[in-house]
C-alpha cells in the first residue's frame, strides 16, 4: 500500500495534466516508471494497478552488486523521451528484497531532479537501517526522495501489517486522494472536526489505528535499542558470510551489504548447474522439514540460491553455524543419491 500511495502521488504529479477527471486515457504519451530489474513485484502490482500496464514500468539492469546501471536507466529514460512518453517515476531501492543491495541513492536522485521526475525510493525494510550511524551512510541520497516507503513491520519488529508512506508535497499528496461528499462533511466543531482527515492521504476510508501499536514499541524500547538490534542482525549476516566463505562445500552467490545471505550448497564443484539447481531447491525443503530453520529462496543469474534474512532479535550465531552444519549435511547425503533427487523435482 505504501508503494501504491507513492507512486499514485508521482503518477498524479508529474503527469502533466489532471489524471483524476481524464484518467490514463488522457495522457499526451505513455506514461513510464523506471527500476532496477531487482525492483520488489509490488512496484510492477503498483504500476497495473495505477492503469499503465506493466508494459510501462522500465527495469534497467543492474551490476554485479545487483544496483541499478545509472548509464542503462539514464539511456532507457532518453529513448523513451525521443519517443513520446512521460517518464514520472525512478524507484529506488533501499535492500533489494534478494540480496539487501542499495541502488546508488544520491545519484538517481541527481538524475530524477535532473530530468524533472518524481524521486521514489522503496525501502521496505533497508531503510530503517539509518537508524544505525554505521550502516546511514549508504542511505545518501534517500532524504532528496520524493516519497519513501518503508514498513515497520520487518526490522522494528512491529506486528503485520505497518507499513509507511513519507510524501515530501503534502498539496500533491492530497490532490492525489481528497475527495469530500455531502456525508463526509468536515465542521468547525464536534466529531467531524478537524482541517485534516486521514482519508485525505490514501485510499482507505475506514482504517484501523495502526500507528498505536508503533507509538507504543517506540515508547516501550526506544529508538537506540531498535538501532542496536539492527547493528547486531547486520554482524550476524556478515557473520554467516564468513561461515559461507570457509565452507569449501558452499559458495556465496552475492554480496552481503545489509542482512541477507544468498549462497548455495556446490558440493566439490564438479555438478552441472542444473542439477545444483536441483539440489539446492531440494536443501531448502528439507531445512524446512527437518524444523532447522526457514530460509527462503532466491534466483541469481540462474542459480538457485538459499536466501537467509535476518530480521529476528532472537537469531543468535549458533544458529547461523547450526544451519551452515545442516545444509553441508542434506547437501551431501543428496549428492549421494542424486538421480533420485532430480527425478522427484
Amino acid at each position: 500500500m505504501a508503494n501504491l500511495i507513492g507512486l499514485a502521488v508521482a503518477r498524479n504529479a508529474r503527469a502533466g495534466y489532471d489524471v483524476r477527471r481524464d484518467g490514463v486515457r488522457g495522457a499526451p504519451g505513455e506514461l513510464t516508471v523506471y527500476g532496477s530489474a531487482e525492483i520488489h513485484s509490488s512496484i510492477q502490482k503498483t504500476v497495473e494497478l495505477l492503469g499503465l500496464g506493466s508494459g510501462a514500468l522500465r527495469r534497467i539492469p543492474v551490476n554485479d552488486r545487483f544496483e541499478i546501471d545509472l548509464g542503462a536507466l539514464e539511456s532507457a529514460i532518453a529513448r523513451d523521451k525521443a519517443a513520446g512518453c512521460v517518464p514520472i517515476a525512478i524507484v529506488g531501492s533501499a535492500g533489494t528484497v534478494n540480496t539487501g543491495a542499495f541502488d546508488d541513492l544520491a545519484a538517481l536522485a541527481r538524475i530524477a531532479e535532473r530530468e524533472g521526475i518524481w524521486y521514489h525510493v522503496d525501502g521496505a525494510f533497508g531503510a530503517i537501517a539509518v537508524l544505525d550511524p554505521a550502516l546511514r551512510p549508504r542511505l545518501a541520497g534517500m532524504e532528496r526522495a520524493d516519497s519513501i516507503a518503508f514498513d515497520l513491520h520487518k526490522w522494528m519488529y512491529v506486528q503485520y501489517e505497518a507499513g509507511c508512506i513519507l510524501v515530501r508535497d503534502a498539496a500533491a499528496h492530497r490532490a492525489t486522494f481528497t475527495l469530500t461528499p455531502g456525508y463526509l462533511a468536515r465542521a468547525h466543531r464536534g466529531i467531524a472536526a478537524g482541517e485534516v482527515w486521514p482519508s485525505d492521504f490514501g485510499v482507505e476510508l475506514s482504517r484501523g489505528f495502526k500507528a498505536l501499536k508503533i507509538w507504543m514499541s517506540f515508547k516501550e524500547n526506544g529508538i537506540d535499542r531498535f538501532a542496536a538490534l539492527v547493528r547486531q542482525n547486520v554482524e550476524q549476516a556478515q557473520h554467516l558470510e564468513q561461515l559461507v566463505r570457509s565452507t569449501p562445500a558452499l559458495e556465496l552467490l552475492a554480496p552481503v551489504p545489509l542482512n541477507i545471505v544468498c549462497f548455495r550448497y556446490r558440493g566439490d564443484g564438479n555438478t552441472a548447474e542444473a542439477e545444483l539447481n536441483a539440489v539446492n531447491a531440494e536443501i531448502l525443503v528439507r531445512l524446512h522439514e527437518e524444523a532447522v530453520a526457514i530460509p527462503s529462496t532466491a534466483t541469481l543469474g540462474g542459480r538457485q540460491a538459499i536466501r537467509v534474512a535476518i530480521s529476528n532479535h532472537r537469531t543468535r550465531r549458533e544458529d547461523l553455524e547450526a544451519l551452515v552444519q545442516e545444509t553441508v549435511r542434506i547437501g551431501d547425503a543428496l549428492m549421494a543419491e542424486q538421480p533420485a533427487v532430480l527425478a522427484h523435482r
